[in-house]
């Protein structure tokens, strides 16, 4: 039982933390400055877009921090089921979306490349 413990608090702890990277990202991404981070750089990208690229790379962690925490602290059987599962797995749906929004981009380039190859 004692390692149970030891595993729920550990999942709580790395919940907690990817959680405020999260937030800080998003605020990053929302408030941040339009200005390149490293403008000698190929490819400069500012800070909202370094913040969009960092919430999309922490989508999976971010998704198994959640699994954890929701598994671990018997979200299932809490009175409010769905406000609890929302209210946690919701770094998870952020980080996520923007996953998806760039695989989107790449798909559409991709397609896009395909079709006009012989053009």
């Amino acid at each position: 039982m004692e390692s149970y413990k030891t595993i729920k608090i550990t999942a709580n702890i790395i919940y907690a933390v990817g959680a405020i990277i999260a937030l800080v990202l998003v605020c990053v991404f929302l408030f941040g400055s339009s200005e390149p981070l490293n403008p000698e750089a190929m490819i400069a990208f500012s800070w909202k877009e370094q913040a969009f690229i960092g919430l999309a790379i922490g989508s999976i962690p971010m998704f198994l921090a959640c699994m954890a925490v929701y598994r671990f602290n018997n979200v299932k059987e809490s009175p409010n089921k769905k406000r609890t599962f929302c209210l946690v797995f919701l770094p998870g749906f952020v980080c996520g979306a923007c996953a998806l929004f760039i695989v989107g981009i790449l798909a559409t380039g991709y397609v896009n490349m395909f079709a006009n190859w012989g053009s």
